[in-house]
């Protein structure tokens, strides 16, 4: 191969590279204002860091006021609270949920837990049978986790899964880092998934059609 060829397939590398990466930013960011109509019946609440004593981090407080506050408003009916546990805690990150929540003045009557996932695709699969029954069902994450959710949604068969963001968004330098994590996991999972994790679950088309 000479140089000019070679100059070429490298700038068609790159340029398809960037355009790549473009585009998932663009989906990240688009994504992150949510796409929910309610009331609802169901909020999925996705779980985030706890720390080592057990105390919930920003985005488990985040998250948790958020659907605290639907439910208050009416907005929705009941909440499924999904996350396992972390290396550095004893109680899974629902369990902090509904601890957060109670404080707030929600009767954990309305709560239900999902205590087994590690991951996002996991909060979608484990959390699954739990919302079997719900009539509709909204997403709740941080803004910058929600184009990642509805594209795994999508790829379980989920359908058209509708997500809604939490209030008072982390500041810029940590958003920054997070929409950057979020397109690397975007491009984990288009690339990697179809050979490994997914043939792992069975698929079922459209809880949400």
């Amino acid at each position: 191969m000479n140089v000019r060829c070679f100059l070429k397939v490298f700038g068609l590398i790159l340029l398809t590279g960037c355009t790549v990466l473009l585009a998932l930013t663009y989906r990240v960011l688009s994504e992150s204002l949510g796409s929910a109509h309610f009331p609802v019946e169901c909020g999925l609440v996705f779980g985030a860091a706890v720390h080592r004593t057990d105390d919930p981090g920003p985005g488990i407080i985040r998250r948790t006021a958020t659907a605290a506050r639907l439910l208050r408003e009416g907005s929705v009916e009941r909440l499924i609270f999904t996350g396992g546990k972390g290396d550095a805690s004893n109680d899974s990150e629902a369990e902090v949920m509904r601890a957060v929540a109670m404080r707030q003045g929600i009767d954990p009557d309305l709560i239900t837990l999902e205590e087994q996932s590690t991951s996002t695709w996991e909060n979608l699969v484990y959390s699954r049978p739990l919302v079997a029954d719900c009539q509709s069902i909204v997403g709740i994450s941080d803004g910058y986790h929600l184009a990642r959710i509805r594209y795994l949604a999508d790829l379980q068969g989920w359908g058209t899964l509708p997500t809604f963001p939490a209030d008072n968004p982390p500041n810029g330098e940590f958003l920054f880092r997070s929409v950057i994590r979020e397109i690397a996991a975007m491009l984990y999972y288009m690339v990697l998934i179809p050979k490994s994790e997914l043939s792992t679950f069975p698929i079922h088309r459209d809880i949400l059609s």
